[in-house]
């Protein structure tokens, strides 16, 4: 999703790449009449509600039918049993088939509903896992069918009531439904924060400020970086390159098929034109303008993807709705599984925080059992055993959040004890990011350095800002720079899932307070330790930062087409291209859903991992290290060995 000048960029949307900057065309025409530390702190604080259109009769639109999945406890555990060594179900990964016969509802359900609603004039598609259906229909007929206005639908203790009235649809349907997801989009109480918060541009106002001919200075590289740094070379000079893998990505753009293609050629990786395949996801439309066909997160994911596995396809699953909302999100995921073309697949988007959700619970527009729903739907990869890696987000552990309502604003606010239920849920590997060791001089004020790869969080700058308060005053846009970092920390939503239970640092930290909730860095704040509980993420990290980041190609009328980027959502890709390379191997069994093996072999003598465990100088602006540890939440599991993972992942 092109983030930063459309939708609440990390806070409530993408996960995105650090990096890629624009604008709103409000925020253009009104950057002029603003003095910039007005601007700032107005980006920082609030941002513009965004409504759904209103519908007419004969509009089209869509929505989902969750079935009731039958042993829903059991498909849990099993989602887990099947991708955990020693256990007696170990590497027994299901077909799509499979999961409709032991989980979902069998096919004379889903086709009682598709012949009940095609009487009705309305379309449905049933996955095949007998879980998820797509209804898709003029407005007018969904109307008459639910006894309901769609532009004013909103939930009711029955799950098929939406309106005031319950529909008078037979039993043998009704009993067998979880749940409807998409049906209350288009209430106006239904709600997307438009920011214009760029929190980290490319670290322009670094780059503005530092001297010339820099030797300093972090050149951005290619996926080469990736690949030396976390030993992955060496699994291409034993002949792995992804050659029979396909890697897929969850998209909410489009890109432009030259830019990969060049991007691949310049890289050395195979840039044959149908290596690469794009799938279009039904999914609810929310606003079309924000609809973007040359995406730059998508671009970044699909060219890296494909770097890291030189050989391999990518398959992209682009949804047509630059809104990552439930249904869209349940939607992409199903389409994906139900395919089980890709042995790995990697998210960059994130659908907000808990907070978020809570309100819009309230208003009655989201399903209160969304959480059970991303557990559904994770899971059923777990049990095909794809590997599914999230982005952890690019705020550092202090997520922007909501503080309350103005008028049409939604005031923010940054908060560490909220969370995404999507990059915490317990049936992902979440990605976090580091930085790579660099110095660079910032103007005559001083420099700015990492001396190790650390945890990636901008307090880095700290020192520089004591010690050069002006700076702020001066360039209050770099408020937004040193507001970036790596998400980690607790996800209250989900339990500590049973593969982090009993592992060292898991449910305890080390932190200090770096940023108020305006961004001002706070300097010289005592280290805490405490305890948590929860999902602790995220579970492997690599670089992240965009001082130590990568390039990127997007051919353009002005320059070279080349950008540096980075953030978190670049590190999913590379991960499910490393999965990719390692599930090439001779003989090699898929790796599935990677976190139940992982934590064990982290617990060995010879992990493949590096935790970064130093509480100094690591940090995701709240969050650090912890010493004589296995995880801690700045970095998860830390950094791999992909040539020693390889090695002793079974």
């Amino acid at each position: 999703m092109n983030s930063w000048g459309k939708f609440a960029a990390v806070a409530f949307g993408a996960l995105v790449a650090v990096g890629m900057s624009g604008e709103t065309a409000s925020a253009k025409k009104a950057s002029h009449k603003i003095d910039p530390i007005t601007e700032t702190y107005s980006n920082m604080t609030s941002a513009k509600m965004i409504t759904p259109s209103q519908l007419k009769p004969s509009n089209t639109t869509t929505f989902d039918i969750i079935l009731k999945p039958r042993n829903e406890g059991q498909m849990y555990s099993d989602a887990l049993a099947v991708n955990t060594p020693g256990d007696s179900q170990f590497k027994q990964f299901l077909t799509q088939s499979d999961i409709r016969d032991k989980f979902g509802q069998p096919t004379s359900v889903t086709n009682d509903w598709k012949a009940y609603l095609q009487k009705r004039h309305l379309k449905v598609s049933a996955f095949k896992s007998g879980i998820v259906m797509t209804v898709k229909g003029k407005v007018k007929y969904i109307d008459k069918t639910f006894k309901v206005n769609i532009n004013k639908a909103t939930y009711h203790s029955n799950p098929l009531q939406f309106g005031k009235t319950k529909p008078n649809i037979p039993g043998r349907l009704s009993d067998k439904v979880y749940t409807v997801v998409g049906m209350t989009d288009h209430n106006k109480k239904y709600f997307y924060p438009d920011s214009n918060m760029q929190f980290d541009t490319k670290n322009e106002t670094a780059a503005k400020t530092s001297t010339k001919g820099d030797s300093g200075y972090y050149k951005a590289g290619g996926a080469s970086r990736f690949a030396n740094r976390y030993h992955l070379n060496s699994l291409y000079s034993k002949g792995a390159d992804g050659k029979g893998q396909t890697v897929g990505l969850i998209t909410f753009g489009g890109v432009h098929r030259s830019n990969i293609l060049h991007f691949w050629q310049h890289e050395n990786a195979n840039s044959n034109n149908s290596r690469f395949t794009v799938k279009n996801v039904q999914g609810d439309m929310f606003n079309q303008e924000y609809v973007s066909p040359n995406d730059d997160e998508a671009t970044m994911d699909v060219e890296y993807a494909g770097a890291v596995a030189p050989q391999a396809n990518i398959r992209m699953y682009e949804s047509k709705n630059p809104l990552p909302n439930l249904q869209n999100m349940i939607n992409a995921f199903s389409t994906a599984y139900q395919e089980a073309k890709v042995s790995s697949l990697s998210l960059s988007w994130g659908t907000g925080s808990d907070e978020y959700y809570s309100l819009l619970v309230n208003r009655g527009v989201v399903d209160p059992h969304y959480v059970n729903l991303f557990n559904i739907l994770f899971a059923q990869g777990a049990l095909q055993g794809i590997s599914t890696f999230v982005a952890s987000g690019d705020t550092g552990a202090p997520m922007y959040s909501m503080r309350g309502i103005s008028g049409n604003r939604v005031l923010l606010d940054r908060k560490t004890n909220v969370s995404d239920p999507v990059n915490t849920n317990p049936f992902i590997t979440a990605v976090g990011g580091t930085t790579l060791p660099f110095t660079h001089r910032v103007g005559s004020g001083g420099s700015i350095s990492a001396s190790k790869e650390r945890a990636w969080g901008t307090d880095y700058y700290w020192d520089l800002l004591q010690n050069n308060p002006e700076l702020l005053d001066k360039t209050p846009e770099l408020l937004m720079v040193i507001g970036a970092g790596s998400g980690g920390g607790f996800g209250h939503l989900y339990t500590t899932p049973a593969y982090q239970q009993g592992v060292k640092g898991v449910n305890t930290f080390s932190a200090r307070t770096y940023l108020s909730n305006l961004n001002q860095p706070i300097f010289d704040e005592p280290l805490i330790t405490g305890t948590g509980y929860g999902r602790n993420y995220p579970d492997v990290s690599a670089d992240a930062d965009p001082l130590t980041g990568y390039n990127v190609y997007m051919k353009s009328k002005k320059g070279s087409g080349w950008s540096e980027n980075g953030g978190t959502s670049v590190v999913g890709p590379q991960m499910a291209g490393a999965t990719a390379v390692i599930n090439s191997q001779a003989d090699r069994q898929r790796m599935g859903f990677w976190n139940p093996q992982i934590y064990q072999l982290a617990q060995g003598t010879d992990s493949p991992f590096n935790p970064l465990n130093s509480t100094t100088d690591n940090s995701n602006l709240y969050y650090t290290g912890q010493p004589n540890t296995i995880y801690n939440q700045a970095t998860g599991l830390g950094t791999i060995n992909f040539d020693k993972l390889s090695q002793m992942y079974q």
